[in-house]
């Protein structure tokens, strides 16, 4: 376990429904972050290639997959192909 990383922090699943990765957040005191985006208390989807971290000291990790289906993108309101290039750690 990593400072800053609650017991049940967070928790990444595949819908087969939408063919997309769903991240959601639950409720973690220190924050889960898509792209450094901030999701609280949410979920969202991500998509191979998103950086995801927990909590603020916690690791971060890339997401991967095998012949990478096209997912939808992580913050609820944000248009695909505009990403978070430059964004800091805001809430979605």
């Amino acid at each position: 376990q990593s400072a800053g990383v609650a017991d049940r922090h967070a928790a990444l699943e595949f819908s087969a429904s939408d063919n997309s990765f769903i991240l959601q957040d639950f409720n973690s005191p220190h924050g889960t972050f898509v792209n450094s985006c901030q999701v609280q208390n949410a979920a969202v989807r991500v998509r191979p290639g998103d950086i995801l971290s927990f909590g603020t000291a916690g690791a971060s990790f890339e997401l991967l997959v095998e012949g990478a289906a096209q997912v939808g993108w992580g913050c609820p309101g944000k248009v695909p192909g505009e990403g978070w290039v430059g964004m800091s750690r805001e809430r979605c």
